[in-house]
């Protein structure tokens, strides 16, 4: 009976775990979720505890930006426009990688000094 109680106890826990666990995800979509009309962030890569890059278009012209808990800096502008790169990822038929994206960002600013 006493063994009975403790497994029942340790699947009662393990259930509110994840519970909790998919109450947050739910609720963290709807936080990061902020794609308005003329604003998104089309990718994002964290470097660590509340630093990330993020890959924004605003109307249509796509950004990277830096991001802290304690300020967002712009790093660069893009020359393609927010259609361009998603006409160019369907073409080679897949997303390329916010690695790839931010290789290519940097070799285009070091053509340009």
């Amino acid at each position: 009976m006493q063994y009975f109680q403790m497994i029942m106890a340790l699947v009662g826990v393990l259930a509110l775990v994840f519970v909790v666990f998919w109450l947050m995800k739910k609720l963290n979509k709807r936080i990061s979720v902020s794609d308005g009309k003329n604003m998104k962030i089309l990718e994002r890569i964290n470097l660590g505890p509340d630093k990330m890059l993020l890959l924004v278009s605003v109307c249509g012209k796509c950004m990277v930006l830096g991001v802290t808990s304690q300020h967002a800096e712009k790093i660069c502008d893009l020359e393609q426009t927010e259609e361009e790169l998603t006409a160019a990822n369907e073409t080679n038929g897949e997303n390329p990688s916010f690695k790839e994206s931010l290789k290519i960002v940097m070799e285009n600013m070091r053509k340009k000094k």
